[in-house]
């Protein structure tokens, strides 16, 4: 048997914690700029305003009534980690699978799996504050479909457990259910199944497997075996190798200032190292990209250029060096420029890198050099060391006017209590 233990509408929830009058109230987060809707309380949903839409689409009417946030991925992230080390404490078998999902292998767990659900629900709602959901199920893709179905329980805690792949609201469940319902199936593979008449999710969990196999890889099979209640299926495995790092932002207002936009390639290049050392990966070539903003009464230009690196590499410092000189390439003066960002290609893991004698590069001081650049700021904060200055109120940095405190990872934003 699994578990899946999702947090109930994370990003609002991690919002609402440390702001209690904001609880019954429509609440969205914005995405990276202020740019867009990319979370919603339930009330917020209530109100009709889709996911994904431009915060300046929002009519005024609607405005007054909704409570908006800057995303603050510090505090999500933090809060992320507290609701995992809450759950391994009881279910050593965890396994992560996003910011907000945890699947928990219950192999040996004795007792009331029902009564496990509500146990673990109390415990997060207790020790960080949060609204959870759990679905037991005998394979993780049920385990999901579990949880969705507590989600929709009015009544708390939410647990769902099916005991059996064959329970009566399962198979009706699965009967209705469409392919892109289902973990892993997206929309074009579901074009596929669909052209060989398989529809439902009922349907493909009894198509012949090794006839699945041989048509649309063993994946599907797999997913067809999970559906019947055999698990066959890690969380990894539906993630596909990554190809490419992108960390792009737009400025928080248009910007000519070619020192500016070098102090914004910093940052850009500081994210993309790290967000390579994260997946022990290696590029071998970096792009860099600069745009200025689509409106049509002012000057237009969208550029981009590219390098091979030396070598394959993580290196801040190496990727900074390569960046600037493409961006020297793409300024022009006179420009208001409103993106920029950084990519990197043909990414390697890094234990394949085979190091040359003749390319210059030093491979372990390199990454010594790195793993103590990171160690630094993760203990000291991301502000602890940085390239060149990287100041908070610097004009290329992202709006964020709506942005919560860092309450659990910043000493000055810690909650002050007073008594009288």
């Amino acid at each position: 048997m699994f578990a899946l233990v999702d947090c109930n509408n994370f990003y609002v929830a991690c919002e609402r914690l440390f702001a209690p009058h904001l609880e019954g109230r429509p609440v969205g987060v914005l995405s990276n700029n202020d740019g867009c809707v990319i979370a919603r309380s339930e009330e917020f949903k209530a109100l009709d305003i889709p996911m994904g839409i431009a915060t300046h689409k929002i009519t005024p009417s609607l405005r007054r009534q909704v409570t908006l946030c800057s995303s603050n991925y510090a505090l999500y992230g933090d809060l992320s980690a507290r609701v995992q080390d809450v759950l391994e404490s009881r279910i050593p078998g965890l396994d992560p699978y996003s910011i907000d999902e945890c699947f928990l292998d219950l192999c040996g767990v004795p007792g009331d799996l029902e009564a496990l659900g509500r146990e673990l629900i109390t415990a997060v709602a207790c020790k960080v504050g949060l609204p959870v959901s759990v679905g037991i199920a005998p394979s993780r893709t049920l385990a999901k479909l579990a949880n969705r179905c507590a989600k929709r329980q009015p009544a708390r805690p939410q647990v769902c457990v099916w005991h059996d792949a064959r329970a009566l609201d399962l198979e009706a469940l699965l009967r209705e259910l469409p392919l892109n319902g289902i973990w892993g199936i997206g929309d074009r593979l579901q074009a596929r199944l669909a052209g060989q008449g398989i529809v439902t999710a009922s349907a493909l969990r009894d198509a012949p497997h090794d006839w699945l196999q041989r048509r649309f890889g063993v994946m599907v099979a797999r997913t067809a075996r999970e559906l019947a209640g055999m698990p066959c299926l890690q969380p990894q495995e539906l993630e596909t190798p990554r190809r490419s790092v992108l960390c792009s932002r737009s400025f928080g207002k248009p910007l000519g200032d070619p020192g500016d936009i070098r102090a914004a390639l910093r940052h850009r290049c500081q994210r993309a190292g790290e967000k390579l050392r994260r997946g022990d990966l290696q590029a071998r070539t970096l792009g860099v990209f600069l745009r200025t903003n689509s409106s049509p009464s002012m000057p237009q230009s969208r550029t981009s250029a590219w390098a091979d690196l030396p070598f394959p590499s993580a290196d801040t410092l190496l990727l900074n060096r390569f960046a600037q000189a493409l961006l020297a390439r793409l300024w022009h003066p006179g420009m208001a420029y409103h993106k920029l960002g950084v990519m990197l290609g043909d990414l390697v893991p890094r234990r394949h890198h085979q190091p040359s004698l003749f390319d210059g590069s030093d491979p372990l001081r390199q990454e010594r050099l790195m793993a103590t650049w990171d160690s630094i700021r993760q203990r000291f904060g991301y502000e602890a060391l940085t390239l060149g200055v990287q100041a908070a109120s610097a004009a290329w940095q992202m709006q964020s006017r709506r942005r919560s405190p860092c309450y659990t990872t910043r000493w000055r934003d810690l909650p002050r209590v007073g008594s009288r």
